[in-house]
């Protein structure tokens, strides 16, 4: 089986192994059951709703526990004087883990959650992986009873 290692922005996040055919129907197909998007603050068009639902999904391809909170927020920070003032705040709760979160700011919304999401992707590929590596390690307590 061919498989795809994809990076993120910014490079010091390590690459997470996905099949070469997994679409977007095959990531709809391994959708985390449960999983719960809210998206508060200023209103937000369709085409985004959507474009959020999307990437939280595609993010959280790997995690099999649920339920699965995740929280998107839209502020205007600096009101009507303009400038960089759209912030996109994305928490993710999931059970036995700790909460996530991310934000960034942006001239537009769609920018804003491009930047969060970038951010919060990496923090959940860097859990998926750290969670793998410990898994496979032996216990010490293991080790110490094969030693003696």
């Amino acid at each position: 089986m061919r498989k795809l290692a994809v990076s993120f922005a910014g490079g010091s996040a390590p690459a997470l192994l996905l099949d070469h055919r997994m679409t977007n129907a095959t990531i709809r197909s391994r959708a985390v059951p449960q999983l719960a998007v809210e998206i508060t603050g200023l209103p937000v068009a369709p085409s985004l709703r959507s474009r959020i639902t999307r990437r939280i999904r595609r993010a959280l391809v790997g995690v099999q526990t649920s339920p699965i909170d995740v929280h998107v927020r839209f502020a205007d920070v600096n009101g009507p004087k303009g400038g960089s003032d759209v912030r996109c705040a994305i928490d993710v709760r999931m059970p036995r883990t700790a909460p996530m979160h991310a934000e960034a700011l942006a001239e537009r919304n769609v920018t804003a959650f491009d930047r969060s999401a970038a951010l919060i992707t990496r923090r959940i590929t860097r859990r998926l992986l750290r969670r793998q590596e410990s898994s496979r390690r032996p216990k010490k307590y293991y080790v110490a009873k094969r030693l003696l």
